[in-house]
């Protein structure tokens, strides 16, 4: 289920550790980090690695242990894990979380977001033992941090449901899509909105894989009337 695989791989380059306000001032090692982030959202992997090299060295000159360490330890295991090299994605997604839960605690958002990257990160090698419990701890944190109703745990929701379809589990891909689905439609967000388009993506893979072409055929021409509306307006 490629489209599946695509969404959690999507969800692993935006789940980033939120910048705490203390840290929003510019400083050398924002401005690199500013500038790995912007070339990761465009492809330029290479150009992401050097900037957020300096930017976790610059890091850690304020300490070890430092939020700003785990901040620039995270962004660049997402570049690492994007471009495969798994190994040492790992090591740096398992320091950021290392240092949150000590500077921000277990159930921190920040530290939810790196959680999560580290279960997509498992999932898409096939370890799925090592995945759930951690994709399932995302889910938790960010029930109890945002709620039942949040776009946030809608994203979590998603993520759950690509990493039991990968497996063949589609009932309960089933159920943490729709889930997710709802969540996002009773927030009206807009149907062209990545994440809506994403959920409904996902949805739409689902419902092939269990013979039900006409309600999947339903949620493709929500998908191509959202496709049409952006091309108007770009």
């Amino acid at each position: 289920m490629t489209t599946v695989l695509s969404a959690l791989l999507w969800i692993l380059l935006i789940g980033l550790w939120p910048s705490g306000e203390a840290f929003s001032q510019e400083t050398l090692w924002n401005t690199w980090r500013s500038g790995g982030l912007q070339a990761l959202q465009e492809g330029r992997l290479a150009d992401a690695e050097r900037l957020l090299i300096a930017a976790l060295e610059q890091a850690e000159k304020y300490g070890t242990e430092d939020l700003r360490v785990a901040d620039a330890a995270n962004d660049l295991a997402v570049v690492y894990a994007t471009a495969g090299r798994n190994a040492e994605a790992e090591l740096l997604f398992s320091r950021a979380l290392m240092i949150g839960e000590k500077g921000l605690g277990a159930d921190h958002p920040g530290v939810g977001a790196t959680v999560q990257n580290l279960g997509i990160l498992y999932a898409t090698q096939q370890k799925y033992r090592e995945a759930e419990p951690l994709l399932k701890r995302a889910l938790e944190i960010n029930l109890k941090r945002f709620g039942v109703n949040h776009t946030r745990t809608a994203l979590t929701l998603k993520t759950l449901s690509s990493f039991y379809a990968i497996q063949g589990q589609l009932t309960e891909a089933e159920h943490f899509i729709q889930k997710s689905l709802a969540i996002l439609e009773a927030a009206r967000v807009a149907k062209t909105d990545p994440q809506m388009t994403a959920t409904l993506e996902v949805f739409a893979a689902i419902l092939r894989n269990t013979n039900r072409e006409r309600e999947a055929q339903e949620v493709e021409r929500r998908l191509q009337a959202a496709a049409q509306e952006e091309t108007r307006f770009h």
